[in-house]
């Protein structure tokens, strides 16, 4: 009888172990799949100006700035300057801008232009008019 006990004792303390590794390594693989996804950390900053106005992203890490088009290439002016990014409203469009501040922060401000008239286009040149003789 006390040899049972003393193997039921052992057996449910190799089992509560083998539960408890296995759970610290579920635990581990989560936090660590967590980590790796860049947009669970990433904050979105809106932003909406009109045609013509521009607007001042400050504190900014150099060489900071991924702008991506989401509609109308031609809708916003970016011009990166040493810790602040300078943007135009050229035309009526949505653009976004993964944008690493100063601070080590990644932020994603999404810039919407807001146009009294729909896009004119692009801005690629024309062939010239031919010539009347």
């Amino acid at each position: 009888m006390i040899v049972e006990e003393a193997d039921t004792k052992a057996r449910t303390r190799r089992l509560l172990a083998s539960a408890l590794v296995l759970l610290a390594l579920i635990a581990l693989n989560g936090s660590s799949a967590l980590a790796e996804s860049p947009t669970a950390k990433r904050r979105v900053i809106p932003v909406e100006i009109s045609k013509g106005q521009n607007y001042t992203i400050t504190g900014v890490k150099q060489d900071a700035t991924a702008p991506k088009v989401v509609s109308n290439p031609n809708a916003l002016v970016v011009q990166n300057a040493p810790g602040r990014i300078e943007l135009v409203g050229a035309d009526g469009g949505t653009w976004k801008l993964d944008v690493t501040l100063a601070t080590g922060e990644e932020v994603t401000y999404v810039v919407t232009v807001k146009a009294a008239a729909p896009p004119q286009g692009s801005l690629n040149p024309v062939a010239a008019p031919t010539v009347i003789p």
